[in-house]
């Protein structure tokens, strides 16, 4: 079908041309006849490219259409191009018409009709294109000649499509230079390539467009007319654009570029050229650069360095002293050439900027060249960092862009609503912000070819050229550095809506690139130029874009200077990011969104380049404190701005920006941990010297001093915030902080618990020494110090807290915690700590007793370590008593919970605490809490061991006969003990009970009590079942006997100094309460104290082990005496004064103890001892001056010392001494019974408490009781007749009185006590007395008949019960009443039982006295006895 309609369009088209010249050109019909005629012959052919190569092997097929042409018919020329057309884009013409038909289109254009010249410019691309083989030579000078003969048309369309062929026909001919090549499989080398038709042809065009720009006559192109230099720099950029390698690959074309193009491009720029030449001129000087600077290096280096000199002009002031918004670009600059060249130089040169590979390739190539390769010696060549330089300085002259705010201080953007209140032009505008929108053209200069005269350009195109060409400089360097020494590590972090930690990633700086090549060296140089650049843009206000742009690349620079190990440029960088994260007005203003931005990228640069920072650390560091505090100081302001307006600018930071900052702070200190341990170390060291800063103490760093040189680079130009020491009271300071928390987070790692574990040791050390010097130093503030100490206490804490998930971590610390040294290592702060202030050890205190609650268990070997602690606080100054009740409770847990855990030495350190330490404390909660604690102690002590059998040959008595008690014990603290052995024990339970027995003597009555108590219950309770025969005998001899000889002693010593030199008190303290008399209190407290002594002490003896120790017989009667000692108020017998009921009661209850456990086996001297002892007691109970006896006898209190119980009890105790006596018992001590009966029952000053005179008082029953037992308890006849006469006597007694003048007849119980006592002892009267009674009979008789009574009414019922019981006595035991009848006693005994029969009419009386007569032998006894008899009855 197609192959129909375009034979038919042909033979259309010839038979209309066969019409037309019919007539007037008869040669045109001839000759379209003839190629009718070749149609027609071709007419059944299928394919198109058949017609279309039949045709083309015929020259007559264009015959007829280049006739027409030449016709001057316009009709004619009309079909004639339409054809031709037809023919050329179909490829039909024969390749020998190729030069005709170009003849034709160039006679016919030269006609001046547009519409023909646009046909002929539209056939001219084709004939080139299509027919490459033959248009070349003279043939492709005719088709270069025509399109440059129709560029010069006036007609715009003409001249434009001309020009627009023109560079296509060139490119065409270098295509053709290309598929030469490659069909030849050259390289072209030489002049050879002038052998070759496509070589030759490119060559001489390239040749004559140089000629032609250099106003030379061309040798290759026909050229009638001057020629446009503007198409002529087109065509050489065209050529350079599309075809560069092509150009500098043979050498003949690149010779051409060097000795014409080159000389004319730079010596262009050394005149005033117009503004459309300029701009292709810089756009063929930037295609050298870019494209031919290996091949044309020499050219391409000078090209560089006028671009150097363009950029390094600067422009004159235009308007007067102050810019305006926009600038001429005809006005002139500084060296006298238009600005615009400089504009143009910049666009250049910011593309070149813009392609790192390039520029990096550029600097290899020329600053980077080696001139001796043996010795390494380098060209001193600057030309790309000349040109780095001169960008570097059109951004620095613009001083005026800078922020009010000076120095390097990051400005804040605004807000789209105050931009656009502006006018949008001025430099002075508040709202200008430098960015794309605002000072960029719409195109840039260098691409408007289409320009005569240069344009208005903003006035701060120039600036954000240069700034933009800066920033992408920068960011280039990025490209073939960071990919190649970036790693991504990943660090598990918890997010606040998960409940598992995940993994985050993140890229840091693998290693340092040890030979950086000439990248790094590019960078070295650059950086001092580039520097200043971004010290200076830093207080420039730009739009987001930008800034964004401007940060991002100021951190890839620092990241790349540290991947190269340029450690000046990095800091210098670093410190500039610093700088510009603070606010540059006031102490008191908040920074910026964008200077919290800075503060991001400061922390993302550290958390690539941590491994490598070293002292920068600390540049960092400091910085994040100083914004994190203005954060926090203006926390009222960020609440509100948290919420703004609608409408309002956004130029102040929110609060979450705080939070964002803590956040990346935080994620940085977890990203450290997973790098090297260089980075945490430095971390450390950075926060130590940062903490050093407001608490003033020294650092031992020998990087100290290179950290505050940073920082003073980093921060030196700003305002110092919240430096004053004061500032730092209201919240915990930043470096103190940051330890704790980076401590407490990664404390597996500081423990070496981690997997791979390399610093550990070194970041604890560091760690805990910086807080430890802080918590403790002088220097620092209250505030500083205690954080410090709360610091160490959390880290504690925390590290306590592994020990006890140890089996879950690395096999190196669970041997550590085997060992006890991971222990020892975190408890050992706590104990130094304890030098620090009042305020540091109470917190310390506190510290350790959370540990013991949580983790006490864990401390095993470490024990030591908290003792040590306790003992400081305790040894410490302490007025307040604080620290007491804040250690206490550690303690208490210990006895409580970890006794268990202790070793031998901290137990015997736990005693020592807790008895003697903290039991002498003045807080009285506290000593007695301790004391009852002591429990805790005994109970573990009974529960650990099975009862031990222990060897006696060295026993404590023995000990104590060559050393005193104090050097036995003292011994036995410094012993060394061995766990699990029978001494520990024995040392043990010896060590509390005397610790118990020092609390007893303390001078407060409730310790001291308490501690009896308690020694003497955990003697009971545990005694038996626990102690040995070793552990009884130090108890009783070291501990008890001491005790109660001090509480006896002490107390007559106490006592007597009190009623000598103490003033009494008033009784009334004006409150309206009637306080206590101190002397009768401590009174009463002693006695408290001598009776649970005493009577502990007596106690002991129930235990048949204590039979068992050493000496136990002797040490029995130590006891009995001191027994004794106290019934009678003193070892010393005269001091009566000492005497009180209370003491008495003790004493008592202590002899009855101690009686009650005598058994058979205790031995006769035992028995000897007490009978003794208790005869003693007794005499020496009522041997007190008559005349004296009713003061002495009544103590402080008003209560009767001896009273009737008081002599009840002693008397109790008769009966039982007696019967362990048995057979020992003789007259002597009868004799002695009876003396202690008779003054116990005529001791007048014990009041009797009688209801009833007929009735015998219970004291005058157990003296009769008493006395009738020894009658019982013995065989002696001397025993009986004593016994017998003294039965007698009292039978007599009531009768033996006798009332002097003026006395009443019934006397007082008391006053008739008093005269028995006085006639009882009085023996010289008694036979007197007995005599005179028949003279009283009368009066007794009236007496009687008036009340029955005697005169003496306290004895008549002891008379009566005497006389009872010596009467059953005689008739119970015939042979006992001989026996006393015929010894003497029978006087008495008739003469009472006589009395009684006449008060009496019992008939007993009358059995009796006959009985007792008729056993009297005969001779003066009996007379006596008869007539003593008769006398009374005679009555």
């Amino acid at each position: 079908m197609a192959t129909a309609n375009i034979s038919a369009l042909l033979l259309g088209e010839l038979q209309s041309l066969c019409t037309e010249a019919r007539r007037k050109h008869p040669d045109i019909k001839e000759a379209a006849e003839r190629v009718i005629v070749i149609l027609r012959g071709i007419k059944t052919t299928t394919s198109f490219e058949e017609i279309a190569q039949e045709l083309s092997k015929s020259d007559e097929v264009i015959r007829p259409f280049v006739l027409a042409c030449r016709s001057n018919n316009q009709r004619l020329i009309s079909i004639a191009m339409h054809c031709l057309q037809q023919l050329v884009s179909r490829q039909a013409i024969s390749p020998g018409s190729v030069r005709e038909t170009l003849t034709t289109l160039t006679h016919v254009s030269a006609q001046g009709v547009v519409d023909v010249q646009v046909k002929v410019l539209q056939m001219v691309l084709p004939l080139v294109t299509i027919y490459g083989d033959s248009v070349c030579g003279e043939t492709l000078v005719e088709a270069f000649a025509l399109c440059l003969a129709l560029q010069r048309s006036r007609d715009p369309v003409v001249s434009n499509t001309a020009a627009a062929i023109l560079r296509q026909v060139v490119v065409a001919v270098f295509d053709r230079v290309v598929a030469e090549d490659q069909e030849l499989g050259l390289s072209g080398t030489g002049e050879q390539d002038l052998t070759r038709k496509s070589a030759k042809d490119a060559y001489f065009v390239l040749q004559d467009l140089c000629l032609l720009a250099s106003d030379a006559e061309p040798i290759f192109i026909r050229v009638d007319q001057a020629v446009d230099k503007r198409v002529v720099l087109e065509l050489i950029e065209s050529v350079l654009t599309n075809h560069s390698r092509v150009v500098a690959r043979h050498s003949a074309m690149a010779q051409t570029l060097r000795e014409r193009l080159a000389p004319f491009i730079v010596n262009f720029f050394a005149e005033r050229a117009s503004f459309s030449l300029a701009v292709r001129s810089i756009r063929i000087a930037w295609l050298f650069v870019r494209d031919l600077h290996r091949d044309l290096s020499a050219e391409c280096e000078i090209i560089l360095s006028v671009f150097s000199r363009l950029l390094g002009s600067g422009a004159t002031t235009v308007g007067g002293s102050k810019r305006r918004a926009s600038m001429s670009t005809k006005s002139t600059a500084s060296n006298g050439f238009p600005l615009f060249y400089r504009v143009l130089a910049l666009e250049v040169v910011r593309d070149l900027l813009e392609n790192a590979p390039l520029l990096h390739q550029l600097y290899r190539q020329y600053d980077g060249r080696v001139v001796d390769e043996s010795a390494g010696k380098e060209e001193d060549c600057h030309v790309i960092l000349d040109l780095i330089s001169a960008v570097c300085r059109v951004v620095i002259e613009r001083g005026d862009l800078r922020s009010a705010l000076g120095g390097s201080s990051i400005p804040s953007a605004i807000s789209e609503q105050s931009l656009s209140a502006g006018d949008g032009g001025s430099t002075e505008m508040l709202g200008l912000q430098i960015g794309a929108n605002t000072c960029r053209m719409r195109l840039e200069m260098y691409k408007l070819l289409d320009k005569q005269e240069p344009p208005n350009v903003p006035d701060t195109y120039m600036f954000y050229l240069a700034t933009s060409a800066i920033i992408s400089f920068s960011e280039g360097l990025v490209g073939d550095i960071l990919p190649q020494c970036t790693k991504l590590i990943s660090c598990p972090t918890q997010h606040p809506s998960r409940r598992l930690p995940t993994e985050v990633s993140a890229p840091v700086l693998g290693q340092v690139i040890a030979e950086p090549g000439a990248v790094g060296s590019f960078v070295k140089h650059a950086w001092a130029a580039v520097f200043p650049v971004y010290e200076f843009i830093a207080g420039v206000r730009f739009d987001d874009t930008l800034f964004a742009r401007m940060l991002e690349s100021a951190r890839q620079l620092i990241e790349t200077a540290g991947a190269l190990g340029l450690v000046e440029p990095r800091d210098t960088m670093l410190a500039l990011l610093c700088r510009g994260c603070l606010p540059a007005t006031s102490e008191t203003a908040v920074p910026n969104p964008r200077q919290v931005q800075c503060l991001r990228a400061v922390i993302s640069c550290t958390l690539f380049l941590a491994s490598t920072l070293g002292p920068a650390w600390y540049m960092v560091l400091a910085t994040v404190q100083l914004v994190e505090e203005s954060l926090y100081q203006n926390r009222g302001r960020l609440a509100a701005a948290s919420t703004p307006n609608i409408g309002s600018s956004d130029d102040s930071v929110g609060s979450s920006d705080l939070k964002s900052v803590r956040d990346d702070f935080a994620r940085l200190l977890g990203f450290v941990r997973v790098l090297d341990g260089d980075a945490v170390l430095w971390m450390i060291r950075g926060l130590r010297v940062l903490g050093s800063d407001l608490s003033s103490v020294v650092v031992e760093l020998d990087e100290a001093e290179e950290m505050r040189r940073l920082r003073q680079l980093a921060l030196s130009s700003t305002p110092v915030l919240n430096q004053q020491r004061g500032n730092t009271l209201d919240r915990p300071t930043f470096g103190i902080e940051e330890l704790r928390g980076f401590a407490v987070s990664n404390i597996d790692l500081l423990m070496g618990a981690a997997p791979k574990d390399t610093i550990g040791q070194q970041a604890w050390t560091a760690i805990i020494d910086h807080l430890l010097a802080t918590a403790t130093s002088t220097l620092a503030i209250s505030a500083i110090r205690t954080q410090a100490c709360e610091a160490v206490s959390d880290v504690v804490l925390a590290a306590m807290d592994l020990v006890t998930r140890a089996d879950t971590l690395s096999v190196n610390f669970q041997a550590m915690v085997e060992s006890g040294s991971a222990q020892v290592r975190i408890l050992r702060p706590l104990s130094l700590m304890m030098d620090g202030e009042h305020s540091v050890r109470k917190l310390t205190l506190d510290t350790l007793h959370r540990v013991l609650q949580a983790s006490g268990h864990s401390i095993t070997f470490a024990w030591d370590v908290v003792f040590d602690i306790i003992q400081s606080s305790v040894l410490g100054k302490d007025e307040s008593g604080v620290l007491m009740r804040c250690v206490f409770p550690c303690l208490q847990l210990i006895c409580t919970d970890y006794l268990s855990d202790l070793s031998p030495n901290c137990l015997r350190r736990c005693i020592s605490a807790l008895l003697v330490q903290f039991g002498g404390q003045r807080d009285l909660n506290i000593a007695l809490t301790a004391i009852g604690q002591a429990w805790a102690l005994c109970d573990y002590f009974h529960g650990s061991a099975a009862k031990l059998q222990a060897d006696s040959s060295d026993l404590i008595s023995t000990q104590l006969e060559g050393s005193g008690e104090d050097a036995v014990f003292d011994e036995l603290w410094r012993e060394d003990l061995v766990a699990g052995t029978k001494r520990l024990q024995q040392v043990l339970w010896l060590l509390v009970l005397h610790a118990l027995a020092q609390l007893g003597r303390d001078a407060r009555a409730e310790v001291r009590l308490g501690a009896i108590q308690t020694l003497f219950r955990a003697v009971d309770m545990h005694g038996p079942s626990s102690f040995d025969e070793w552990v009884w005998d130090g108890a009783v001899w070291a501990v008890i006997l001491p005790l109660s000889q001090y509480t006896l002693t002490q107390r007559a010593h106490v006592l007597n100094a009190m009623r000598g030199e103490l003033p009494l008190p008033e009784a009334d303290n004006g409150s309206g309460m009637v306080a206590e008399d101190p002397q009768r209190l401590l009174t009463k407290q002693w006695d408290e104290t001598v009776a649970a002594a005493m009577l502990g002490a007596a106690k002991t003896w129930a235990y048949e082990s204590v039979w068992l120790i050493g000496a136990s017989g002797e040490a029995w009667r130590r006891v009995w005496q001191m027994t004794r000692a106290m019934f009678i108020g003193s070892a010393d017998a005269s001091e009566w004064r000492l005497r009180t009921k209370d003491c008495v009661a003790g004493a008592l209850a202590s002899a009855r103890a101690l009686v009650s456990l005598l058994t058979a086996s205790s031995g006769p001297e035992s028995w000897r001892a007490a009978w003794e002892g208790w005869v003693a007691m007794g005499l020496d109970a009522t041997l007190i001056p008559t005349n004296a006896a009713a003061e002495i006898n009544i103590d402080d209190d008003d209560n009767v010392v001896m009273s009737q119980e008081t002599l009840c009890a002693l008397l109790e105790l008769c009966p039982s001494l007696m019967s362990g006596l048995h057979s020992s018992f003789g007259a002597g001590d009868c004799d002695l019974l009876l003396s202690v009966v008779r003054q116990v029952l005529v001791f007048a000053d014990a009041p009797i408490y009688s209801p009833d005179s007929a009735e015998m008082s219970r004291l005058q029953t157990l003296a009769l009781d008493n006395v009738a037992h020894a009658l019982l308890n013995s065989d002696s006849d001397s025993v009986a007749a004593r016994v017998v006469g003294e039965l007698a006597t009292l039978s007599v007694l009531p009768y033996a009185l006798r009332l002097k003048r003026g006395e009443s007849v019934l006397m007082s119980d008391s006053a008739v006590v008093k005269a028995a006592g006085c006639v009882y002892f009085d023996e010289s009267r008694y036979i007197e007395r007995l005599e005179v009674l028949a003279g009283q009979t009368t009066d007794m008789k009236r007496r009687h008949a008036r009340g029955r009574r005697s005169v003496a009414p306290t004895f008549e019922a002891l008379g009566r019960a005497a006389v009872g019981r010596l009467g059953a006595a005689l008739c119970d035991d015939q042979a006992l009443a001989l026996r006393v009848l015929e010894s003497g006693a029978w006087l008495s005994s008739v003469v009472a039982m006589g009395l009684h029969l006449i008060q009496s009419d019992d008939a007993w009386f009358v059995r009796t006295v006959p009985f007792a007569m008729s056993r009297l032998p005969s001779g003066p006894a009996l007379d006596s006895a008869w007539m003593a008899i008769g006398s009374v009855v005679a009555l």
